[in-house]
């Protein structure tokens, strides 16, 4: 079981040798990772990015033995069940957890890239080249630079890093489904279901009931639910409430609309009910949010 220190927002998670050095409630780094199964699950955090460097592993994801070699990126999203990691003697990796909000909020308007290849498409690992392996390894450097050598590292500056890995790697995943175009045609179901991940996605204001959606996709409510819960073990709610968030995370951090006009561009009746959506999922008000408090 992990050793958690609280210190202020930060928090510091020791496994045995491995420790992680850096988070801020969203994102925490292993260094030499030998074994898997001394770190997983991580409850804190929810998306496991990670890069091979030597040795192989094999991990069983919703009940499909997947094969891990190295150079080969790892990507676990939340909420998909792994049941079985077996590692060789000489195998080794890095890894990133990140939350599901710093993905969403960092990647913003590419966020449909990461939901279509990890949710929908299962690219759960990805071989790299080695130049795409040493980008990788040149910002997974910069972030643990910034957090060797600082006691409070700029959690700005350690996010713009972040934004910039996840979106090489989005770019790593879309070349990936290229070349995934001669593959079977997707069910029915996973385009349902990517359906209406876009449909949230793009939607100014997301939301809305269930109902909404799945009329929109000509489904009922209780099937799409299913759907979701199938392709990411969560569900439909779970998705609208997610994009939801995000964007008063978005308008409250990066724009200079009042809280009022965010309330009515996202579609809240009110300023009331906006404030307690706002504490009921950020734990403080949207002016204390937009102030950092």
């Amino acid at each position: 079981m992990a050793n958690v220190k609280m210190n202020d927002q930060r928090k510091f998670v020791e496994f045995e040798n491995l420790v992680v050095d850096y988070s801020d409630g969203d994102v925490a780094i292993f260094d030499h990772v030998t074994d898997m199964n001394k770190i997983y699950p991580l409850k804190e955090f929810k998306n496991l990015i990670g890069i091979c460097n030597s040795g192989h592993m094999t991990i069983r994801i919703t009940e499909q033995d997947i094969q891990v070699k190295p150079n080969d990126v790892i990507f676990c999203p939340s909420n998909l069940l792994i049941d079985h990691i077996e590692c060789s003697s000489d195998f080794e990796c890095k890894i990133l957890f990140l939350s599901d909000h710093i993905i969403q909020g960092l990647l913003h308007d590419k966020i449909s890239v990461w939901n279509q290849a990890v949710y929908v498409s299962r690219q759960n690992v990805i071989p790299m080249s080695h130049v795409c392996r040493d980008e990788f390894s040149y910002y997974y450097g910069l972030i643990k630079s910034k957090i060797d050598n600082h006691k409070e590292p700029p959690l700005e500056i350690i996010q713009v890093i972040i934004r910039a890995l996840l979106l090489e790697l989005c770019v790593i995943l879309e070349k990936s489904a290229q070349n995934m175009g001669n593959e079977p045609k997707q069910s029915q179901g996973k385009t349902l279901f990517n359906r209406f991940l876009r449909l949230v996605a793009t939607n100014d204001v997301k939301r809305r009931p269930i109902t909404y959606y799945a009329d929109l996709l000509a489904i009922t409510p209780k099937y799409l639910t299913m759907l979701c819960l199938k392709y990411s073990n969560k569900t439909a709610s779970d998705w609208i409430v997610q994009y939801t968030i995000e964007d008063i995370r978005f308008y409250l951090r990066n724009s200079n609309l009042s809280i009022k006009e965010i309330s009515a561009k996202m579609g809240f009746a009110n300023m009331s009910h906006f404030g307690s959506y706002a504490r009921k999922h950020l734990g403080v008000s949207p002016s204390d949010f937009r102030h950092g408090k």
